[in-house]
C-alpha cells in the first residue's frame, strides 16, 4: 500500500506542475489555477477538472491507507479538491461559483488542519498558516501564489507522512 500512496502523491503533484508549467508557459500567470478552464480551447477545457479529481483521488487513496484505520480528514480535505474539478465551471452562475470556492477552501483547511489533529504536529499547521498569510499578502489580487504555495506544502507534507508513518 506503501507504494500506492507514494506513487499516487508523485503522480498527482506532477501532474499539478506539469498542468501549471504549461499554462503559464503559454498563457502567463492568470487570476488563479481554475481561472485557467476559461481561456483553454475546447478540446482542452477538460485537463483542468482531470488534474483535479487526480490530486483529489490521491489525497483521499492516502488518507484511506495512511494509517490503520481511515483518516477521514484527509479523505475530507481530499474530496473537497476533487470537488473543486467538478465545480471547475465556476463563472457559469451564482451557485457553482459559491460550490467551487467552499470546497477549495474547506479542502485546503481540512487538509492543512489534518497535520495537527490526525498526525499531531502542530508546528507544521502553523507554518501552512503563516505562509498562507504571507502568499496572500504578496498576491496582488492573483491567488496563484497561495494556491501553488498551499499545494506544495499539502503533498510534501502528505509525502513524507506517508513514507514515515506506513
Amino acid at each position: 500500500m506503501k507504494a500506492l500512496v507514494l506513487g499516487s502523491l508523485f503522480t498527482a503533484f506532477i501532474s499539478l506542475v506539469v498542468y501549471l508549467t504549461s499554462i503559464i508557459a503559454v498563457h502567463g500567470i492568470r487570476k488563479s489555477i481554475s481561472d485557467s478552464n476559461y481561456f483553454l480551447q475546447k478540446p482542452y477545457k477538460l485537463v483542468f477538472e482531470i488534474v483535479m479529481w487526480i490530486c483529489g483521488l490521491a489525497i483521499i487513496t492516502t488518507g484511506i491507507f495512511i494509517k490503520g484505520s481511515p483518516d477521514w480528514m484527509v479523505i475530507a480535505g481530499g474530496s473537497g479538491i476533487f470537488m473543486v474539478g467538478v465545480f471547475s465551471d465556476f463563472k457559469r452562475n451564482l451557485i457553482i461559483r459559491i460550490a467551487h470556492y467552499f470546497f477549495a477552501i474547506g479542502g485546503f483547511t481540512l487538509l492543512g488542519l489534518s497535520y495537527h489533529f490526525s498526525f499531531g504536529y502542530i508546528n507544521y499547521t502553523i507554518l501552512i498558516g503563516i505562509s498562507a498569510l504571507f502568499a496572500s499578502a504578496f498576491s496582488d489580487k492573483r491567488i496563484w501564489c497561495l494556491e501553488l504555495t498551499l499545494s506544495a506544502e499539502i503533498f510534501i507534507g502528505l509525502f513524507y507522512l506517508a513514507h514515515s508513518i506506513m
